[in-house]
């Protein structure tokens, strides 16, 4: 799946600019502002529309002002102006409160469509793993999508909510004021300012292409540098330890300089392309009584008196004037639209990469990859309740109390012949592995570091795909069912009580039961009950990221403190006991085996042998052995 995906990533032509991909791209997220003809982002769309159009009217009733007050004040006409000035404060109110409105009805429709927008993303990139896919696995190379999901997609929004609304009124305000300069001017008017106009946009679309592309180039270089700061924030005490100040600051010197190095760069074509919107802006301003002079001198005006031709070119010259506005108007989003393109192109990229991720997942499944039906799975605490506490001698003589558990027991996940790769699918870690797992048969998996241990659980997770022989799952991925448990625990953001529960959801917790009673006795029994004092409750909310205030060791702790919570069947853990005493992995061990867990565990410890009944040992070169230790002592 890796291979193909970077294949399309490298086949795939990459033009950042205003063409046909931009488009596309841009298309496929308005589908996504607008999932139906009667939805509710639509309705509040076409209202700003609406809203947006009625205030260019009443802009036009306010720029008439002028006119009218040219007529009352040169006859003295008192009563007019009175009239006139009435009018005026009204029109003005009444513009006041809909520039308003429209303001305020832009920003819901960014608040909406930023939330479809956040949530569809979201789904996709959380869907079947893909963040793993993305963030680890590097599937076609997505660059910060941190920061695309966030940051990006807020200053789309932004900026779609505050240029669409104008682009869709402009046609409406061009053939109106087209109408009304024709009337005034003649077809010298329209004419000259049309010709402005397409002049203006042609200079303007050859200077916008290179901002495009450098706008693009920005936003990845803003990730990298926010990203390596956040890696050291992270990781602050292991540099410390390594004195690694200098070679650090350099490494954040470089991308800082290599971003303000292409921002520059961006400012110096926005330069030349500010020059054009703001040239043609002035010239407009000239062009407008450029045009009225035009029958004045021709003598089309000859017969109205100076008090009549003054109204009528205050009048004209308002009209021709917005007519230019109009079009400066479009010419004005020249750099919002390159902004634009940019966000369009690295957000649509994004959702290219999520539908490709689920494609593959639809159509490439691993090689005789099978998910049979469920097999009935003992229930351990039941039987150690009954006083049957000896699971392994249930396990040979059969199981008194009706279960089907034997020497026969049906494996759980069977692998045959599975060659296990590298995450980039370009070196062989396993060859041809064959191994089953059953209730009840603890299985230890040893080697040397790179050896391919992790893997193993990735393969049986569904993290990553096999290219050759058969993998049959007969559990399902439930929590309560099997757990996979890495060496650095995630912690998530929220209380205490979410830390221990986790994956599960507070509002999931069977409220007939003590739960926080239960969750204080897995504290004791883990060695966490100083949380508990510190924080001061199982629901009281924190300020702090949790990586920041537990150690390794404590996070270890917390990690079978989940485990002892949820009682899954199977526990898969990749070496949760590296930063533990041996007296805490004795303790924890022997609790799981108490509470009936099935363990498959990735460590280097020998005392880890007399918790298990199976060791696969990873040779290296993709050799392994697979070995019975239940009879070993220790």
């Amino acid at each position: 799946m890796a291979l193909l995906l970077r294949k399309r990533s490298d086949d795939k032509a990459k033009k950042y600019g205003i063409n046909w991909l931009f488009i596309k791209r841009l298309t496929r997220i308005f589908r996504i502002f607008f999932p139906s003809c009667v939805s509710a982002h639509l309705a509040m769309f076409l209202l700003l529309v609406l809203v947006s159009i009625g205030a260019e009217v009443a802009a036009y009733y306010v720029g008439l002002i002028g006119s009218e007050y040219t007529k009352v004040l040169p006859v003295k006409d008192l009563a007019g102006f009175i009239k006139t000035t009435w009018q005026s404060m009204l029109y003005i109110i009444l513009m006041a409160l809909i520039k308003s409105a429209k303001t305020y009805i832009g920003q819901l429709v960014y608040v909406y469509w930023r939330e479809a927008l956040s949530l569809y993303i979201n789904r996709q990139y959380f869907k079947n793993s893909n963040y793993y896919k993305i963030n680890v696995l590097k599937m076609d190379n997505i660059d910060n999508p941190d920061q695309r999901i966030t940051q990006d997609v807020e200053r789309l929004c932004n900026q779609f909510s505050s240029v669409i609304p104008t682009l869709i009124a402009s046609p409406f305000l061009i053939v109106f004021y087209t109408y009304m300069a024709f009337e005034g001017t003649g077809y010298i008017g329209p004419v000259s300012i049309y010709s402005y106009f397409i002049i203006g946009t042609l200079i303007n679309t050859f200077l916008m292409a290179p901002v495009v592309l450098r706008t693009y180039r920005q936003e990845k270089l803003e990730g990298s540098y926010r990203f390596k700061h956040t890696q050291i924030r992270a990781n602050a005490e292991s540099a410390a330890f390594h004195v690694a100040d200098d070679i650090e600051m350099e490494k954040t010197n470089k991308k800082l300089f290599s971003l303000l190095t292409t921002q520059t760069n961006l400012f110096n074509y926005e330069f030349w392309l500010n020059v054009s919107v703001n040239l043609f802006n002035y010239i407009g301003s000239i062009l407008s009584y450029v045009v009225i002079a035009v029958p004045i001198f021709t003598g089309v005006y000859n017969n109205l008196d100076s008090n009549e031709l003054y109204s009528l070119i205050s009048k004209n010259s308002f009209v021709c004037m917005y007519l230019i506005y109009c079009f400066s108007q479009l010419i004005d989003l020249s750099t919002q639209i390159t902004e634009i393109a940019g966000y369009s192109h690295r957000i649509g990229e994004l959702l290219e990469t999520l539908s490709a991720l689920q494609d593959l997942d639809i159509h490439l499944k691993p090689i005789k990859m099978s998910i049979q039906k469920e097999v009935k799975i003992l229930d351990r605490q039941g039987l150690l309740k009954e006083g049957k506490d000896d699971w392994h001698e249930m396990q040979d003589s059969g199981d008194e109390s009706g279960g089907e558990l034997s020497t026969s027991t049906p494996s759980f996940y069977k692998l045959d012949k599975v060659d296990i790769y590298t995450p980039d699918n370009k070196n062989i870690l396993i060859k041809e592995l064959s191994l089953e797992i059953h209730q009840g048969k603890d299985l230890l998996i040893t080697g040397a570091t790179g050896s391919g241990k992790t893997s193993i659980f990735r393969v049986l997770c569904g993290l990553l795909q096999t290219r050759s022989g058969s993998l049959i799952k007969r559990t399902s991925f439930r929590c309560k069912d099997v757990m996979f448990v890495p060496q650095k625990p995630f912690l998530t953001d929220g209380t205490l009580k979410e830390q221990v529960i986790y994956p599960a959801k507070v509002s999931s917790l069977d409220s007939s039961v003590d739960n926080n009673g239960i969750i204080l006795q897995i504290l004791s029994r883990v060695g966490l009950s100083h949380l508990y004092d510190r924080i001061g409750g199982l629901d009281e909310e924190v300020d702090w990221d949790w990586f920041d205030v537990l150690t390794p060791g404590e996070m270890q702790c917390l990690s079978f403190a989940r485990i002892y919570f949820t009682k899954p069947t199977f526990a898969f853990l990749d070496e949760v006991t590296s930063a533990v005493t041996v007296a805490q992995e004795e303790r924890f061990y022997s609790h799981c085996r108490q509470l009936g867990v099935t363990l498959i565990s990735i460590g280097h410890r020998e005392t880890l042998k007399r918790f298990h009944d199976v060791q696969l040992m990873l040779k290296g070169n993709g050799e392994w052995l697979l070995k019975d230790i239940s009879d070993e002592q220790l």
